[in-house]
């Protein structure tokens, strides 16, 4: 059933509290790993991380991304408390955390040199506040870089691995991550995203300067996207 606002933050604690995300980053398939690190790797390269900069990761979860920055600034921020209480527990004093929804970020403008945001966008009610409110924290010459699931070939993918009987490929039961198998949109996503809408909803507020295909052009299960502001 999709959230409402007024139930959105139980709505998301409960998927946080369903579905850990170590059993994701370490899914046993090594397909599925590769694609994964190559999805995180290319969202820091994009970002251009400095030693100077201010980094806010939007949606942190528990900290597998922030955990992987070398240098900068650090900040995170999720929805979840759930998540923000995993993120410490992983990253200590590496990174100030708060619990706080992406539309509401607690930070003055342009207080930000680069703002991550993976697999986010695709969790929220409505993805153009979201936008905008990570426009305002992020200074003017600023980078944003975002990761999208490209939903439609991932589901596909999974209706024909489930007709032939072949979902233990991607949810295999040791795994304890059932999640891999379902449709995304049954579950936890509430936009159908593709390159294309995410083009669409970024009109007028951000300019994508860069993507990057993952895991390469001919199979893109995820989009990274480097943005700048409009």
């Amino acid at each position: 059933m999709r959230p409402t606002t007024e139930n959105f933050e139980k709505w998301n604690e409960e998927h946080a509290t369903r579905h850990d995300l170590d059993k994701f980053y370490n899914h046993p398939n090594p397909l599925f790993r590769y694609i994964e690190n190559k999805r995180i790797k290319k969202l820091i390269e994009l970002a251009e991380i400095k030693k100077t900069d201010k980094v806010l990761e939007v949606g942190c979860g528990a900290g597998h991304i922030l955990e992987r920055i070398p240098e900068g600034k650090l900040y995170g921020i999720d929805i979840s408390e759930i998540q923000i209480k995993r993120a410490g527990e992983r990253l200590g004093d590496k990174a100030e955390l708060k619990k706080s929804p992406g539309e509401e970020i607690p930070y003055e403008d342009k207080f930000f040199d680069k703002i991550l945001c993976s697999e986010v966008i695709e969790h929220v009610l409505d993805p153009i506040p979201l936008l905008k409110e990570m426009k305002r924290v992020l200074k003017d010459d600023g980078v944003l870089s975002l990761s999208i699931p490209n939903e439609n070939l991932i589901n596909s993918t999974k209706k024909l691995l489930r007709t032939f009987g072949l979902t233990r490929i991607i949810a295999p039961k040791k795994s304890g991550w059932d999640l891999a198998s379902k449709n995304n949109l049954d579950e936890w996503h509430l936009t159908e995203y593709d390159l294309k809408l995410i083009t669409k909803h970024a009109g007028g507020i951000w300019n994508i300067t860069g993507i990057a295909k993952v895991p390469n052009f001919m199979v893109p299960f995820r989009y990274v996207l480097k943005m700048t502001k409009s």
